[in-house]
């Protein structure tokens, strides 16, 4: 057995510092956050030994006078030997030692000031613990190298970083700019922040966001108007014991497209995180934005997102629980807001409805369906008749819906998305209510059939018209039906529409045509339904000469097709042709001879 050998990683310091600093993080401004939650968990840490200690942020920007950057707490501060592990080791944290054991600090991984190097080449850090009363300077370069010295000066216990900006970042450290990013990281903070560039100097934080501490719906409309800049239908404050999250779920006031991602805002520990972390949400709550602060989570090690976890997973679902019982209340609270969510969010709420029974349970009554009397909910559409009728193709719907209308029958489009599904669905879940698929071919059953003196009456007659059917391979049928100046419908059962595919393949020369036919049921003929109650009808009863019988019902049959919005191809328009000629032929002879 050869021996083996152990060898230890070598590690390219420079190239790791540039790594974390320049990749890591995806925008220069990171800094500013990093500086902000180093500074917040410093003055948490502080408050185990005080807890009235008042935490204040000062932040100096470079002037004329003075070119350096100052970021200054009033934390805890380190002792020389913190310094060396967890300024100079990467990957070190502070956040788990001694009485930083709780869990109240935004960041854990020890790696945030390298951010700093995005937009320095140097970083200089005076700190001065509140445990030991001992200055110490910790100077740091890109390169790799760092050194540690004792300050001679006295300073307050509290943390100092200080940066010389490079030459390309300057611009964010103008004073416009730097205020708002300050304020976009930092306005939810507890800490009082501080800017200041000469003369100039802001409180960023005066006032505690009225999100985080108001269930009033209006001042929450104001608030999502002025941060999210939306005029929402509504506004849901929330909590989360998992999490301890604490925000407020907005209602958008427009549809929006299921690949759509919404930008939020996301803090931790009153720190602004991010917006594009879609993690907290559910996957269907595409017609929500979000406020939340948590106090129980964590981040990655970017800090620009929630660590996806255990307890991640379960306050989502305890989110989710949320905004369900708020759409399942909406309605007796507000109906106003709520038929506008339905009107709005439909589409939406219909695909949920279809992957979660509660929505369902919610929104039955109210979903939206289309009808061949226009737009209906799915009460208006139950209480009209025993039977819930849909086509769930929308040529068949398109081909039925003129005359289900005429029999009273209440007909669904089903073609739109997850409109069949969704029925189909109800009709399992809910199995007292009667559900039913109609083919253009059914419609014709629910016609009043002739008596016996009728059939009677009328055998010879349907006997010719069947044989000149035949022809064109069309059944007849003979009924009453509505309305009475229609004289006759066409209809085609779904084996006719396969024999039709299959033909037209066969057409094309399409080497899967035999394979089509073979697999095929037995071919059903479509339906030429004449009315027994139409005018029209009711004459040519009478006819008995075969030529001038067969040019009228061909007539019937191809405008019975165009009214049935059916594919009229190059055959049909040829019949119908030679029957209008030869019925010409007809009307002209008769003239002539009188």
């Amino acid at each position: 057995m050869s021996k083996e050998t152990a060898y230890a990683f070598q590690v390219n310091l420079k190239g790791m510092i540039a790594l974390l600093s320049e990749h890591l993080y995806s925008d220069p401004n990171t800094f500013i956050r990093e500086l902000l939650q180093n500074a917040v968990d410093a003055i948490t840490a502080i408050r185990y030994l005080d807890e009235e200690h008042a935490g204040e942020i000062m932040v100096t920007l470079p002037n004329e006078a003075e070119d350096s950057f100052v970021f200054q707490d009033n934390g805890i501060g380190l002792k020389e030997e913190e310094i060396h592990r967890f300024l100079s080791v990467i990957g070190e944290s502070s956040k788990g030692k001694d009485l930083n054991e709780a869990k109240d600090f935004i960041g854990k991984f020890g790696i945030g000031l390298l951010s700093c190097f995005v937009v320095s080449d140097e970083i200089v850090v005076e700190t001065c613990s509140a445990l030991e009363k001992i200055a110490w300077r910790w100077t740091a370069q890109a390169e790799g190298d760092y050194k540690i010295e004792r300050m001679d000066e006295e300073i307050p216990f509290g943390t100092r970083v200080i940066l010389k900006p490079k030459a390309q970042f300057k611009h964010i450290f103008e004073y416009a700019y730097f205020k708002g990013k300050l304020k976009h990281y930092g306005d939810a903070l507890r800490e009082k922040v501080v800017l200041q560039k000469g003369e100039m100097q802001d409180v960023l934080n005066t006032q505690q966001p009225a999100w985080l501490n108001s269930s009033d719906r209006g001042t929450l409309l104001d608030v999502g108007k002025d941060t999210l800049n939306v005029n929402f239908l509504d506004a849901v404050p929330f909590h989360t014991t998992h999490g301890d999250c604490t925000g407020v779920l907005y209602i958008l006031p427009f549809k929006t497209q299921f690949s759509s991602k919404q930008h939020h805002r996301v803090y931790l520990k009153r720190m602004f995180l991010s917006e594009e972390d879609q993690s907290l949400l559910p996957n269907w709550a595409f017609f929500v934005r979000m406020l939340v602060n948590t106090e129980g989570l964590s981040a990655t090690a970017s800090r620009e997102s929630l660590m996806k976890n255990e307890l991640l997973q379960k306050t989502r679902k305890e989110i989710a629980v949320a905004l369900k019982d708020y759409l399942r209340n909406c309605k007796a609270i507000d109906p106003s807001v709520y038929n506008r969510i339905i009107q709005t969010h439909f589409l939406h709420l219909k695909a949920f409805a279809l992957e979660d029974n509660d929505f369902l349970d919610i929104f039955l009554d109210d979903i939206p369906f289309e009808t061949n009397r226009g737009q209906r909910n799915f009460r208006e559409i139950r209480q009209f008749q025993q039977t819930v009728y849909y086509s769930a193709d929308f040529e068949d719907f398109k081909q039925i819906d003129r005359m289900a209308d005429t029999q009273g029958i209440l007909l669904i489009n089903g073609s739109y998305t997850f409109d069949t599904e969704l029925l189909k669905k109800i009709a399992t879940r809910y199995p007292d209510l009667s559900i039913k698929a109609m083919l253009p071919s059914e419609l014709v059953g629910t016609f009043v059939d002739l008596d016996a003196e009728q059939l009677k009456r009328l055998s010879t007659f349907k006997d010719l018209v069947q044989q000149i059917l035949d022809e064109h391979g069309c059944a007849l049928e003979i009924k009453h039906f509505r309305p009475h100046d229609t004289p006759a419908i066409y209809t085609k059962t779904e084996q006719s529409n396969v024999e039709q595919t299959v033909n037209q393949l066969k057409a094309d020369a399409n080497p899967f045509a035999r394979v089509l036919k073979s697999a095929a049921k037995p071919r059903q003929r479509p339906i030429l339904c004449l009315n027994a109650d139409n005018e029209l009808v009711q004459q040519i009863a009478s006819v008995t000469d075969r030529y001038l019988l067969q040019s009228i019902v061909e007539v019937l049959y191809v405008q019975a097709m165009i009214l049935g919005k059916y594919n009229v191809q190059e055959k049909e328009m040829k019949i119908l042709n030679n029957a209008l000629k030869n019925l010409i032929v007809m009307g002209l002879t008769n003239f002539v001879n009188i």
